[in-house]
């Protein structure tokens, strides 16, 4: 067994023949079956060593050594069940006074509850599999089995999955509880159980007390609030009632609290709220003043290392804003394991709302609260984050007075930086660097960075192109002047002054958003779209040029490559993106979280394939390796007793499996595997689609039709806070994300990062109204790319017997085919039941695509937008459009299948009365998507060839990608399959060498006068579609010449801008004039490289046809 081992290391995976006959053997060594174990890991077919275990068991019943292997295999295949009997066999062998592994069999119970509370199938329902468990427990605390942390929490987490949160209180406080060493947690706990009971006093005591303890506590300080604020609003519903049954614990709370509990139900409800404000506020300021009165504490204070009082106060002032108190939901811990919340964060939507409808002194309240606090810690750098969930909430006047205190502030570092300097003198960060010059230089500059991000988190917009650029030279000129206080800074190490960046890149694309909201107004400004667009695409290169400016002094900034990233990808250059990409070194969960939403929009927009490959494979990797590693993990945890960390991890195992990120990556896994087998021919094609459908079906995302990836059944774990305000998460197919962020008009470049929603680590999955419509429209484009392999396999796959026996005619019905036999009218075959569902998810219901294809002619070269419904797109997109040439292909080959079906019905007739009417249909079908397509070329070549001696347009690079990658590709393999159905078309040289199509000499049922009609018009569609990417490859070949001189010349002048003499001194002050043509060359090379690639794509396919 160690030579299969060692052979299946070197890949001789015949090797495996050979375990499998030992493993049916049954072999019974444990050292035998620990070897192979070590093979099948190697394999991935550890599942494969349960049965080997249980047989092994079988015949030693009594070898703990065997039992504890086949409980290893049950852990590792997640067989609850299964770990729960075997745990208690091992109990039984090791005797009633080991409790070891009860405590597996306890953990194995609760476990089956939880999976078959989210539908598992069980032998019980989880009612009484928590009931089983708590019995069990219950047994082993009465003899004194309760001894550590790990196992009380397992104890409480049981009773609270049943509501027993009285019982888990009252466990928790008496003698059990004593395991919790640390009284900090065990206070904590007994705080949530309070809330979970609705004694919100009990629970605010606690909370005060814990503050009392260490006044940073910022955890404790917010559930001290939503505690205190919430009885207002609860008191009168029987809050004193409850408290009558606590233990006392709101003596802890001293006078303020008791306050909060005598004749409450006498006042209004704004008298019980200014009440329990001001406990809020006596408490807040007994907290500053323990501070003050503690040298260390306001020291630490004074250096921002204790800012929770402080940042309490401008809480208060932010609650009085969404008064009567919609948090009170937030207080609940997420504390039951077993229930299995999804919830990562909590909505403030309702909050926003409340915050823009308030007018008066409570905003203004606020703003004034967030404007001390940056006067006290305004040098931390943390200032502007600790304020950014309340200044997105200062609105009206409120939002001008705070921007133009701000400004003051700024104008008062800048005209006395030596009194400025002086006011920091002692908030360094030690003691010998506080009387420091450049220590107190480098606090002012934060101060600086402090305010202007608060400002950019406030969301003003600047008026006018011109006053962006402003403000982006003064933040250049800001970030220059921070070079010289780190001279000799390693550049992998954070500088003062990168935060700076961000903001600057974020002005010159709140001016493009102005320029295009200029050009929208004024449509008659003369320029033509083109200078247009190049205007727009001016702002995209300068923000290029500021980062990499950045880059040159430090070059591991995470927004900086991130907006490099998003920047290159834009233009459509796909390697200096992965560059900036790789810097950051994404590895494991990030893949996850990351990489699908920042770097494969890119590699699947620009077709980089090496790109593509390492993503995706990376991204599978990572699941595949956590897939098989899970199990270990698990086992670690039962050997070491820490049981909540198992249903933590049995969690994150179901929650990546689940992942929308993962589904997109084998789907597009998938799709790229069928791209690449065009070159090879139909069978090839074939061969592809069907392991595309095997794949998808074997990962549980397309099943039957029925099991699609659905909304409920699918974790969004993308982190859409790294995405800056300028870049929001773009609805619609990944592989065009790129292209809908240049066609969007809703843009948000001139709102403040703060006001997006997506700025929540966890706004993937947010009730937010903007984060469901992402999680919908995302789910249902996942779903249409998981379609389409299917949809093409069913519609050219050609079965006769499938096929009717009886002959008829056909009557055309909106696009319908309808056999007529003895007179009597018969519905023909089911269409594709993927195409159904695929037709129905673009907007367009089967019934209306005959109609709706009929709408298209050579005057209107354009299929109407459809949408779905609920679900309809903010934009009318050439991207949509591209779109819904593929479903017009589809619809084209089902209008074919259905004639070729009705040919062998008619079979062996005289006339071809019976199938002209439905070839009638198949060819006026291919005659629309040929119209289409003709069109969407012609445009794309237009785009390509306009303006040749300058850089090309970002969005021309990637609409280009886009229309050969997706409509192109599946158009051909729909042409390819009727060549081979109908004997069609044929290849011949013409007279100039250039390939050209004609029909076929021969062809089965010559009597037919339809399959000639049928053969003609696909013959002219061949043709057509190889002069049409003819016609893109000739546009491309021009673009693909060498970039001259003049042409960088001119991309170096529009990437500094015309008489913007200011912005361009500012950035050649940061970077050399030849890191700036380096950077611009960079974006042609990769443009060029791009375009190669489509180039010969499209070569393939026009070889294919």
């Amino acid at each position: 067994m160690l030579a299969a081992v060692a052979f299946y290391c070197r890949g001789c995976l015949c090797i495996t023949q050979l375990c499998e006959e030992v493993r049916r053997e049954g072999p019974t060594d444990e050292q035998l079956l620990g070897t192979m174990t070590i093979f099948y890991r190697r394999a991935n077919l550890l599942q494969n060593m349960s049965t080997a275990f249980a047989a092994a068991c079988a015949a030693h019943p009594r070898d703990e050594g065997l039992l504890r292997g086949v409980f290893t295999c049950y852990v590792r295949d997640f067989d609850f069940a299964g770990q729960q009997q075997v745990a208690l066999k091992l109990h039984k062998l090791a005797g009633a006074h080991d409790d070891f592994y009860v405590w597996w069999a306890i953990v194995a119970t609760a476990l089956q509850a939880k999976a078959a509370m989210k539908g598992r199938p069980s032998a019980l329902p989880a009612e009484k599999l928590l009931q089983l468990a708590e019995v069990m427990v219950a047994k082993q605390a009465q003899r004194g089995g309760i001894q550590t942390y790990e196992q009380l929490m397992l104890y409480i987490d049981i009773l609270q999955a049943q509501g027993k949160h009285k019982q888990a209180l009252e466990t928790v406080e008496g003698k059990l509880g004593d395991v919790m060493s640390m009284a900090a947690d065990r206070r904590s706990l007994r705080a949530s159980l309070h809330i979970e009971l609705g004694q919100i006093p009990q629970a605010a005591a606690l909370f005060r007390e814990a503050l009392m303890d260490n006044p940073d506590d910022w955890t404790s300080l917010q559930q001290y609030l939503d505690c205190t604020l919430t009885i207002s609003s609860e008191d009168r519903a029987g809050g004193a009632g409850d408290s009558a049954e606590g233990t006392g614990d709101q003596a802890h709370g001293g006078g303020n609290q008791d306050d909060l509990n005598n004749g409450m139900s006498g006042f209004s409800l704004q008298d019980q709220q200014q009440t329990a404000f001001q406990s809020a506020g006596n408490t807040v300021h007994e907290l500053l003043d323990k501070v003050d009165s503690d040298p260390q504490m306001k020291a630490d204070a004074a250096r921002g290392v204790i800012r929770g009082p402080q940042l309490a106060l401008v809480e208060l002032k932010m609650r009085k804003l969404v008064l009567p108190g919609e948090r009170t939901n937030g207080t609940k811990q997420a504390g039951n394991r077993l229930q299995g919340s999804q919830q990562e964060g909590e909505s403030n939507e309702d909050e926003e709302q409340s915050g823009k409808n308030s007018k008066g002194d409570t905003t203004r309240a606020l703003a004034e609260a967030i404007l001390s606090y940056y006067k006290q810690l305004g040098h931390m750098l943390s200032c502007a984050v600790d304020l950014r969930s309340y200044s997105r909430r200062i609105e009206g006047p409120s939002r001008d007075w705070l921007a133009k205190q701000l400004q003051i502030e700024l104008q008062n570092v800048q005209a006395e930086p030596g009194k400025q300097q002086q006011q920091l003198q002692g908030q360094g960060q030690n003691g010998a660097a506080e009387s420091s010059p450049d220590m107190a230089a480098l606090l002012q500059l934060r101060r600086q960075i402090s305010a202007y991000q608060i400002s950019h988190d406030l969301g003003l917009t600047h008026g006018t192109a011109a006053s962006a650029e402003a403000h982006t030279l003064e933040l250049l000129t800001l970030y220059k002047h921070s070079l010289t206080l780190c001279p000799g800074l390693d550049p992998k190490e954070k500088a003062p002054g990168d935060d700076l960046i961000p903001l600057a890149v974020a002005s010159l694309m709140a001016a493009r958003h102005l320029d295009m909201a200029g050009r929208l107004d004024s449509k008659s400004g003369g320029a033509s779209s083109t200078e247009q667009q190049k205007l727009m695409q001016r702002r995209i290169l300068q923000a290029l040029l500021v980062c990499e400016a950045a880059q040159k002094r430090s070059s591991v900034y995470a927004a900086t490559r991130f907006a490099c990233c998003a920047l290159y990808g834009l233009l459509g250059a796909a390697g200096p993106a992965a560059t900036n990409f790789d810097a950051l070194a994404i590895k494991h969960i990030q893949h996850d979280s990351i990489t699908g939403h920042h770097m494969l929009p890119v590699a699947l927009g620009c077709q980089d394939a090496p790109t593509l490959d390492r993503l995706l494979s990376e991204t599978i990797l990572l699941h595949e390796d956590h897939d098989r590693d899970a199990g270990d993990t698990l086992i670690m945890a039962f050997d070491r007793g820490t049981f909540t960390k198992i249903i933590e991890f049995v969690e994150f195992k179901e929650r990546l499996e689940r992942s929308h990120a993962l589904a997109v990556a084998r789907s597009e896994l998938c799709l790229i595997q069928i791209r690449r087998s065009v070159p090879r021919g139909l069978t090839d094609i074939q061969s592809a689609l069907k392991d595309a459908c095997q794949s998808l079906s074997a990962t549980s995302l397309l099943t039957r039709h029925s099991g699609l990836p659905g909304l409920e059944h699918m974790r969004f774990n993308e982190d859409l806070s790294t995405r800056p305000a300028w870049l929001p998460p773009q609805r619609g197919p990944v592989t065009g994300s790129l292209s809908g962020w240049w066609e969007q008009r809703a843009c948000t470049s001139d709102t403040g990062y703060g006001r997006c929603w997506w700025a929540h680590p966890s706004a993937a999955e947010l009730p937010h109204q903007d984060a469901q419509a992402l999680r919908q429209d995302r789910c249902r484009h996942l779903q249409i790319r998981c379609l389409m392999p299917q949809a093409m396999l069913e519609l050219s796959s050609f079965e006769p017997e499938s096929a009717q026996a009886n002959g008829g005619t056909l009557n055309p019905n909106n696009g319908h085919a309808k056999l007529h036999t003895n007179g009597k009218e018969q519905q023909r075959a089911e269409p594709a039941p993927a195409l159904l569902q695929l037709s129905a998810l673009m907007g367009v219901p089967y019934s209306d695509l005959g109609p709706w294809l009929d709408s298209v002619s050579a005057s209107s070269p354009q299929l109407p937008q459809r949408w779905p419904t609920g679900q309809a797109d903010h934009l009318n997109s050439q991207l949509q459009a591209q779109q819904l040439i593929s479903l017009a292909a589809f619809a084209a080959a089902d209008a074919g299948k259905a004639y070729w079906q009705q040919c062998h019905q008619s079979k062996g007739e005289s006339s071809s009365d019976s199938t002209q009417p439905q070839a009638s249909i198949f060819t006026k079908r291919l005659a629309a998507v040929q119209t289409l397509f003709t069109a969407s070329c012609q445009q794309a070549a237009q785009q390509l060839q306009a303006d040749s001696g300058h850089m090309l347009l970002g969005s021309t690079v990637l609409g280009v990608v886009h229309l050969v990658s997706e409509p192109a590709t599946w158009l051909s393999l729909c042409v390819l399959a009727w060549q081979q159905l109908f004997g069609g078309v044929k290849r011949k040289q013409g007279k100039k060498g250039k390939a050209e199509v004609g029909v076929a000499d021969a062809a089965p049922d010559e009597g037919h006068s339809g399959e000639q009609q049928v053969r003609d018009r696909l013959g002219q569609m061949q043709q057509a579609m190889t002069q049409s990417l003819q016609g893109v490859i000739d546009a491309v070949s021009v673009r693909l010449k060498a970039p001259s001189k003049p042409q960088m010349a001119h991309a170096t002048q529009t990437a500094l801008g015309i008489g913007q003499q200011d912005l361009a001194k500012a950035l050649s002050g940061c970077v050399s004039q030849s890191d700036i043509h380096a950077s611009l060359n960079a974006v042609l090379v990769a443009q060029c490289v791009t375009l190669k690639r489509i180039k010969l794509q499209a070569s393939e396919l026009i070889s294919a046809m």
